[in-house]
């Protein structure tokens, strides 16, 4: 598989074990700071564009740690927003910076406690938020979401979100509910989104996506019986498509197009 998350770096989240240190700059709006050729924008961590503030551990990757800020945007840096700033960096720049994110997403969102409301602050002994109060620690939100690949010989069924970009189609994709197996939650979105019945779903491998904390876990699954039949909400549009006549598909940097391309790459070898 070659989507970006399964690869051979050496990822320590949480960690600060490295012979140098970045910092990776993003706004208030989840947005980026980048380079002219698009990649993250990484500070030492005494620059002084981010002077006065206080840097978060993310974790080290191939002997550099990474820290992330997250400020007013700082004059003198050129920032995009998340999601096409993340589609064209590769595997070393996409681990720290979607990490990044989601802790800084986590301390945003987890500065009072949930139980009593008391203000919270960061674990002295791991990745948390702890409530003296009422001693309640919280932890970085990570929400398993399935995404399925139904295959019927040459052919794949891809559908359409109102969010897409124009003539993109996709897998499909949906949240593992409580109380479910990852494997429940394939043939009950895939019946819920396109009406079909699928066989066993066969786990081909997982990826972290920060929109907003997902971890994506990949499926392909044999169509089984039925007809497509669609909300035309959730889901505007699922056809079949065969492998020689595909639509636009979602990046490379997606888990979905890794999916995609490694059908394609089996069935016409």
């Amino acid at each position: 598989m070659n989507w970006l998350g399964d690869h051979g770096v050496s990822w320590l989240p949480g960690l600060d074990t490295g012979h140098s240190s970045r910092v990776v700059v993003t706004s208030s709006e989840r947005s980026v700071a980048v380079t002219e050729v698009g990649g993250p924008c990484l500070l030492e961590l005494d620059d002084a564009l981010i002077r006065g503030l206080d840097p978060v551990l993310a974790g080290t990757l191939d002997g550099i740690t990474y820290y992330g800020v997250r400020t007013q945007p700082i004059q003198g840096l050129t920032y995009e927003a998340l999601r096409p700033a993340l589609i064209q960096m590769d595997s070393r720049q996409f681990i720290p910076v979607s990490t990044v994110i989601q802790v800084l997403d986590f301390i945003d969102e987890h500065q009072y406690c949930g139980r009593c409301g008391q203000p919270t602050e960061a674990s002295r002994s791991d990745r948390g938020r702890h409530c003296e109060p009422c001693r309640l620690t919280q932890y970085p939100r990570i929400s398993p979401c399935v995404i399925v690949l139904i295959t019927r010989g040459d052919e794949i069924l891809l559908a359409r979100a109102p969010r897409f970009v124009e003539g993109m189609y996709s897998t499909l994709a949906g949240f593992v509910e409580a109380g479910e197996s990852a494997e429940h939650a394939c043939h009950r979105e895939i019946f819920e989104e396109v009406g079909v019945s699928i066989e066993q779903p066969i786990f081909q491998g997982s990826q972290s996506w920060p929109f907003k904390h997902s971890l994506m876990l990949g499926y392909r699954a044999e169509w089984k019986s039925g007809d497509i039949q669609i909300d035309g909400e959730e889901i505007v549009d699922a056809q079949w498509f065969s492998i020689d006549r595909l639509p636009k598909l979602p990046p490379k940097a997606s888990i979905s197009r890794g999916m995609i391309d490694a059908y394609v790459s089996e069935r016409l070898s």
